[in-house]
């Protein structure tokens, strides 16, 4: 057998807040936001001797005639219709297919009749072990990945993935995550017990990226400040690495939980390192929910101030929230708008509960006999549910969800946001004159300014907070993005539907 292989990572079944699809969608700039750091990781450990290519399908589309005698697919569970598309176009072809990712990680059995090999798991251990059989003709079906020390894990093959096309890099410092929350399906293959690179190995990977060009860099960590002193010998990497960049220094961006916010010291060493904006699951300011999903650390705190500081440390937030908690009746709805409202947070990454497969939600959702056999492998969709809530039906949830959607991306909900976020935000100094909008904010303006007078009045605010706060430039333009996407995703998904008449709709984005 030639030793040749084609790595796949497809689309997904629809576009999320961060995917920035509405660059494409409005014929703006052809770009991703994340780079693809699975097909990347994955190729790295294809041995020297292989010829490998890769398919990152947001940016390329996928070669049906590749010469590659082996194609890898791999994907979350939103990807997992057009796996098993590819793998049905491939398999008739006369290739040998192998599944890998999380989401075979999570539901082998699923995957397992659409392809010849399915790798479940971490792959570092058991690569060569895997490539050495395919090459002998002798392969297994079935290949279970180990808990790997990650000083194995290589640096990924960004020199085969496309340039300049994604804004933002990724590295992977960590894998785990020490918090149980019932229904993260991470813990369930990457486990609780939080494995590290080293500082070392981080900026080698670092380096790799800026040198292609990357100066924006996302930690794809499941939570990157929950072990405080790894954290910080990290930070001190950083915080170094980035001094010797000076004319081309790196943003970095990661997720963390609200813990975070109540150690000053690791919030100001967070933003001397170049950390600017982090993504907090917040979910609910709802505590009998946040007890019943064991969201522990979000109980016995202020949530909103808590977030607060995090802001005033010179970090933005992006805020994950979640309707569809067993504990959540009609009247979350208002709640939830009245705490997003009282955020300094315009970025809100909102949605309703899912229970993926293999979490301890999924399992309590079967065993209950409320998994919605239309989607029983919590692929969802925008606002939907694939499980019956316990206080609402899924119409109610879904209705409410579509309100408060439309109530939180509001062009007047998102300004009063927008302006507790530049009152919060420290100011810093900053070189040079104010700067007026650029290509990509006139493009995003124009688009926004046909939509109705609170568009263009939140067009004029962006504009005029962009002179009175030159040192937030980056970070405005960014929220400008993440509210066309917002705007994108209610088009797709909301405004066509109903309005809802006990939450009537206050704005509707056409």
């Amino acid at each position: 057998m030639t030793r040749s292989i084609y790595l796949i990572s497809p689309t997904e079944a629809f576009p999320g807040y961060h995917s920035l699809e509405v660059l494409n969608t409005w014929r703006i700039l052809n770009a991703v936001n994340f780079s693809d750091l699975s097909i990347t990781t994955f190729a790295a450990l294809v041995p020297r001797d292989w010829h490998v290519t890769i398919c990152d399908e947001r940016i390329n589309r996928v070669d049906f005639d590749t010469a590659a005698d082996v194609i890898g697919i791999t994907g979350k569970v939103s990807q997992r219709n057009r796996m098993i598309e590819l793998a049905r176009k491939f398999r008739a072809r006369g290739k040998l297919v192998i599944f890998g990712g999380p989401y075979v990680s999570l539901n082998p059995d699923d995957l397992r009749p659409h392809a010849d090999i399915i790798v479940r798991g971490e792959a570092e251990e058991i690569a060569p072990r895997l490539f050495a059989d395919i090459a002998s003709g002798k392969w297994e079906k079935d290949y279970e990945g180990t808990k790997p020390d990650l000083s194995l894990s290589p640096i990924p093959r960004w020199d085969l993935y496309p340039r300049r096309v994604a804004i933002t890099g990724q590295v992977q410092t960590s894998r785990g995550c020490p918090f149980d929350c019932e229904f993260c399906d991470v813990i369930q293959y990457l486990g609780r017990k939080q494995r590290w690179k080293e500082p070392d190995q981080v900026a080698r990977e670092l380096d790799v990226l800026h040198r292609f060009g990357y100066r924006h860099i996302f930690f794809a960590d499941d939570n990157f400040t929950v072990m405080r002193r790894r954290t910080h010998a990290l930070l001190d990497r950083l915080a170094e690495w980035n001094a010797q960049h000076p004319t081309g220094s790196v943003r970095f961006s990661t997720q963390v939980s609200v813990d975070l916010a109540s150690d000053t010291a690791l919030l100001d060493h967070c933003v001397a390192a170049g950390l600017w904006s982090v993504f907090i699951g917040i979910e609910t300011p709802n505590r009998e929910s946040l007890a019943e999903t064991r969201k522990r650390q979000n109980i016995r705190v202020d949530l909103a101030a808590e977030v607060t500081k995090v802001v005033q440390s010179g970090i933005m937030v992006m805020c994950g929230m979640i309707v569809g908690f067993d504990h959540d009746d009609s009247s979350i709805f208002e709640r939830q708008a009245a705490f997003i409202e009282s955020l300094p947070v315009p970025a809100i990454s909102f949605g309703v509960l899912v229970a993926p497969h293999a979490t301890p939600l999924y399992a309590r959702m079967q065993n209950e006999g409320r998994l919605v056999t239309l989607d029983d492998y919590g692929q969802g969709e925008f606002l939907q549910t694939n499980f019956q809530p316990k206080l609402m039906s899924r119409d109610e949830l879904h209705a409410g969800a579509k309100w408060l959607m439309n109530r939180i991306y509001a062009p007047d909900a998102f300004a009063r946001r927008l302006l507790a976020f530049v009152e919060t935000f420290p100011t810093r100094s900053v070189p040079g004159p104010p700067a007026a909008f650029g290509p990509l904010e006139l493009a995003l303006a124009a688009r926004l300014a046909h939509c109705g007078r609170g568009e263009r009045d939140l067009v004029a605010l962006f504009e005029s907070l962009r002179y009175k706060r030159p040192d937030l430039r980056a970070l405005l333009t960014y929220l400008l993005v993440f509210y066309c996407q917002a705007h994108l995703l209610i088009e797709r998904y909301s405004v066509s539907l109903p309005p809802v008449p006990q939450y009537p709709q206050r704005v509707k984005i056409a």
